[in-house]
């Protein structure tokens, strides 16, 4: 708005005032001087004179009047233009967010123009907003919306007021621009069809107000929305490099994305650590497992960068329109799972997508250590178990094998010398070398026994119990049902293999069985081991305190719960003992996705 123009004028004003009587004056005695004295009598003269006098005075008079009438318009005008700025400035300052800083922008430019009903929208880089004052219509006035949500001219770069007759509605369109930027435009409608008081300049100045103000709280949302990205990578990368859980580490990564994103849930998805790398897994068998037991469907493959849904997903039915996104968690060979994250309300822009990956990232990163430290654990614990196999077999087995060998040969010259006492001492110490031998041999079968890669837990065992029969005599026969490659880690499978090994050591020494069975069902959501021998058995009620401390069930009731099972054991006099082992399926990708989903499959 120019305010030169009215201090312009009332500095002319002033001049006018001082400066235009006295020239009226001195005309006037130059006129009376040189025409009425001359041609008019004296009383002619001085009447004559008086009536210009009036008539200037009169004249001086309306002068002064239409213009201090103009002076007091304009003041007034003025007055509203500051009035509607100055409010308008007011509302969008403090420190607001972006849909803030609009809503009051739009209802202190409602109050001060007087209109109906308004509409502000704003478009600045990733965001995109609208907003409507009074936000729901009355019924009445439910004819307004078509008129609100009409798009503005882009070719308009000032105010705007149209009369619509169709409607008898005024409207005012505000281009909200900030030097060479337009963020957007604001839209009043007025009825009756009174345009505003406001001047053209006033309301431009409003505009550009409030595209200032929009694009300072953008400006500021963006340093903390960076600053709060900055932390929550930092935290997760000194999880990252201490010695945290990865369930822990995978927990924050989930929290964190579902904070600086506006997620309802995010999920970390994890696939088959052993599936092929060499082609891309058919969608129905890229089931990872997810939060809750339910599945994921990983649709990224080797070959995609992102894909625009994934209808699987435990976090998005099929009819559920909420906004979706997902970010691949790559391994240097393989694909290791998903993140994924969904919200209710505006599609994720690629700001956010940018900052998913990122934590996806560094999810993959926390995989692949995990699994690097596991690897490395038992890579240690079997050449451990290799050298204590070695010295055992190289020491202490040919110790005893030698002492074996020559008391038996005591007893038999003992026989022949009909010393009959020395020969059942002898063969007591015999019998004791003879059991010692066979656990030393059998301690260095299960050191040296551990879980395959090509068999696994199953072909571990088919193996163990073909030597096991070998050594020991007792028949032991395995059967299965399901995979278990697909529902147990590889953690779990030693731990279940060394738990089988102890039963039936504990089957040679104790039971005097002829046979044994071995039977695993890995086909449900809960994995079963049951070892069964038809041995003599023992009372039941020394099973609590062997569980505590007796017949290795201790260490076998250590090893289970390490992994999240349990074990229980049944047992009478002559009746036997069966050994049940029970434990939670780690991946559920062995089931559909309907199971997965339905209570029985979590």
């Amino acid at each position: 708005m120019d305010d030169q123009r009215p201090r312009g004028d009332l500095s002319r004003f002033k001049w006018l005032a001082v400066v235009g009587p006295l020239v009226f004056v001195i005309l006037l005695e130059v006129f009376r001087e040189s025409v009425l004295d001359r041609n008019l009598t004296p009383d002619e003269s001085h009447l004559a004179a008086l009536m210009i006098i009036s008539s200037a005075i009169l004249a001086f008079a309306f002068f002064v009047g239409v213009y201090l009438d103009r002076a007091q318009r304009q003041l007034v005008a003025t007055n509203t233009d500051l009035t509607a700025m100055h409010e308008v400035s007011a509302a969008v300052r403090g420190g607001l967010g972006v849909p803030d800083i609009l809503d009051r922008a739009l209802e202190r430019a409602v109050e001060q123009t007087g209109a109906l009903a308004g509409r502000v929208t704003a478009t600045t880089g990733d965001l995109s907003l609208g907003i409507r004052h009074p936000a729901t219509l009355p019924p009445g006035l439910a004819w307004l919306g078509p008129v609100l949500e009409e798009g503005a001219d882009p070719t308009v770069a000032a105010p705007r007021y149209t009369h619509r007759p169709a409607v008898d509605t005024g409207v005012l369109d505000i281009p909200l621009v900030r030097g060479a930027e337009r963020i957007g435009h604001l839209r009043l409608v007025f009825y009756p069809p009174v345009q505003p008081q406001i001047s053209a300049a006033a309301l431009a100045d409003i505009g550009g107000e409030i595209a200032g103000a929009v694009q300072l709280g953008v400006t500021v949302a963006d340093l903390h929305r960076r600053e709060r990205e900055r932390a929550a990578l930092y935290a997760v990368a000194l999880q990252l490099t201490g010695r945290t859980d990865l369930r822990d580490v995978l927990d924050a990564i989930a929290a964190h994305a579902r904070d600086l994103l506006g997620a309802e849930r995010a999920v970390v998805c994890l696939s088959d650590p052993r599936e092929p790398a060499a082609r891309p897994a058919p969608a129905h068998e890229r089931m990872a497992v997810a939060d809750g037991g339910t599945t994921c469907l990983v649709a990224h493959e080797a070959v995609s960068a992102r894909h625009p849904r994934n209808p699987d997903c435990p976090l998005v039915q099929p009819s559920d329109q909420r906004a979706w996104a997902a970010r691949p968690m790559r391994g240097p060979d393989a694909l290791l799972g998903e993140l994924c994250v969904v919200r209710a309300g505006e599609p994720f822009s690629p700001a956010e997508e940018s900052l998913l990956g990122a934590l996806a990232d560094m999810a993959a990163i926390a995989v692949r250590t995990a699994r690097l430290k596991e690897a490395e654990e038992q890579v240690t614990i079997h050449a451990e178990r290799d050298r204590i196999a070695r010295e055992l077999h190289d020491s202490l087995a040919q110790v005893l094998g030698v002492i074996h060998l020559r008391l038996r040969g005591l007893e038999s010259r003992a026989l022949d010398e009909a010393s009959h006492l020395m020969a059942e001492e002898l063969s007591d110490i015999a019998e004791t070398a003879d059991e010692a031998y066979r656990d030393v041999r059998e301690a260095i079968l299960g050191l040296r026994e551990t879980v395959r890669e090509d068999g696994g837990l199953e072909g571990s065992l088919r193996e163990y119990l073909r030597k096991y029969s070998r050594q020991t005599g007792i028949a032991a026969t395995l059967s299965c049902n399901g995979e278990t490659r697909q529902t147990l880690s590889p953690r779990a499978e030693v731990q279940l293999l060394r738990v089988v090994q102890e039963a039936l050591t504990n089957t040679r020494k104790h039971a005097r069985a002829k046979r044994v069975s071995v039977q695993l069902e890995c086909s449900g959501p809960v994995i079963r081991i049951t070892v069964r021998d038809d041995g003599v058995g023992f009372d039941p009620a020394t099973v609590v305190r062997s569980l505590e401390g007796g017949f290795g069930l201790a260490s076998m009731r250590e090893r289970v719960e390490q992994v999240g099972g349990s074990i229980t054991v049944q047992t009478a006099p002559n009746e036997g003992t069966t050994i049940v082992v029970e434990l939670a399926a780690e991946d559920t990708r062995g089931t559909s996705t309907a199971e997965a989903q339905s209570p029985a499959g979590r």
